[in-house]
């Protein structure tokens, strides 16, 4: 099941359409003309991609008004792993809890144990593939974290912030577009905009901007 899943999701992320989709809707929840209009495809190529996306529940949808939303429905990490020896294609929804001090202490006995003969380095490739398994787990942890924590920041600007463009320059800060060309950029708003907005969220001191730099960040 998981295997079938795991080629599933390849299989739509191997398609730079759906790819560019799910990149946009990272940013936000979107409708299906909002998207055409962005990344410049027919509205009838862009529903028959989110209904692909829709029915492996990558996305979801909800009704707002007279609109149709899509936004990315689920948690999922592929791993790939190609090397002279093997190649591994997995897939992680969830992640169970694991003992970070016990993945730790597994490590360093590993490394100082030596390998000497066959059955003792067959016997540290397994040791070797069961760490691997527990650092997967830790990343599926802090991407969970980070997710969760990500969900808390977003309630706090609903909370802190009243303005629809404000909330927008914050999210795109945030993730990554910290100037203001890149903002407008990638959220589709007007220049002057976001500059307002910054200018905006500088006077409550909310944001800030580098010194000698178009560059802002949220002020900590």
């Amino acid at each position: 099941m998981v295997e079938n899943l795991t080629e599933e999701i390849l299989e739509m992320l191997g398609n730079e359409s759906r790819r560019r989709i799910l990149n946009l809707l990272s940013k936000k929840p979107c409708y299906v003309s909002e998207i055409s209009y962005s990344l410049k495809m027919a509205p009838k190529v862009v529903l028959d991609h989110l209904d692909k996306l829709e029915k492996l529940g990558i996305v979801s949808s909800y009704e707002e008004g007279r609109r149709r939303y899509y936004s990315i429905n689920r948690n999922l990490r592929v791993e790939i792993s190609i090397t002279p020896h093997r190649f591994i294609a997995s897939t992680v929804s969830e992640t169970p809890e694991l003992e970070i001090d016990e993945f730790i202490k597994n490590m360093e006995n590993l490394l100082k144990t030596p390998a000497g003969s066959l059955r003792e380095i067959y016997k540290a490739l397994q040791e070797f593939e069961e760490v691997e398994r527990q650092f997967s787990e830790i990343l599926g942890a802090v991407s969970l974290k980070f997710n969760e924590m990500f969900e808390r920041f977003l309630t706090e600007i609903e909370k802190e912030v009243e303005d629809e463009l404000e909330r927008l320059v914050l999210l795109g800060i945030t993730k990554g577009a910290d100037t203001p060309f890149k903002i407008s950029e990638e959220y589709g708003i007007s220049y002057m905009g976001v500059i307002k907005a910054l200018k905006s969220l500088e006077n409550r001191n909310i944001v800030e901007k580098l010194e000698n730099e178009d560059v802002w960040r949220i002020k900590c």
